[in-house]
């Protein structure tokens, strides 16, 4: 862990980074058993099919999956978002971009929707994108969330031999691990005399 400070949001973290896989299987899952997973699928889907004796979408059948999508979506992205930013994991232009980018992708992937059926199947590719680009950053948000709050190497190694710890006395009396600044520049001023 970066930080011990975050030490006690370890267990909650992880359990929402794993919320989160649950959350992206299950989407990949009802995406390719109810959309088909291709263009095609989609289009099917949205504007009904004559073969499977299915209706296209009408305008309440899409809100009906909109406008819950529109509140647990962004909640998701704005609660792991914070989290991570709050937790240093990327540089803040970085972690700005992977966000705009979630965002980006959750809200095409609802407005297509409505797009594949009032405008035309052409759009039915721009839905599979933003739906596989929405899957990819919760991934990604999933395995920020996991290497900052599972116990790095270090860590353990640190638990299982304690003289190993940054800042622990060592048997010469030395302090294992990392230098201060301070105490480097100190170090630095000796050896120049």
């Amino acid at each position: 862990m970066r930080d011990p400070r975050l030490a006690p949001f370890r267990l909650p973290a992880l359990a929402f980074a794993a919320f989160l896989l649950v959350q992206a299987g299950s989407a990949a899952a009802l995406f390719a058993l109810k959309l088909g997973g291709s263009p095609a699928g989609v289009s099917a889907f949205y504007l009904g099919d004559v073969e499977r004796f299915t209706a296209p979408k009408s305008l309440p059948g899409l809100l009906e999956v909109a406008v819950p999508h529109l509140a647990a979506i962004p909640i998701v992205l704005f609660a792991v978002a914070h989290v991570v930013i709050f937790a240093r994991a990327l540089p803040a232009r970085v972690a700005r971009g992977l966000a705009t980018l979630s965002f980006g992708a959750a809200l095409a992937g609802i407005a297509v929707s409505f797009g594949v059926r009032y405008l035309g199947p052409a759009l039915a590719p721009v839905k599979v994108a933003a739906f596989g680009l929405l899957e990819v950053t919760l991934l990604a948000w999933a395995a920020l969330l996991a290497a900052v709050f599972l116990p790095a190497r270090a860590e353990a190694t640190a638990r299982a031999r304690p003289e190993a710890a940054v800042g622990a006395v060592r048997s010469d009396g030395r302090v294992a691990g990392r230098v201060h600044r301070k105490e480097r520049g100190r170090r630095a001023e000796e050896v120049a005399k």
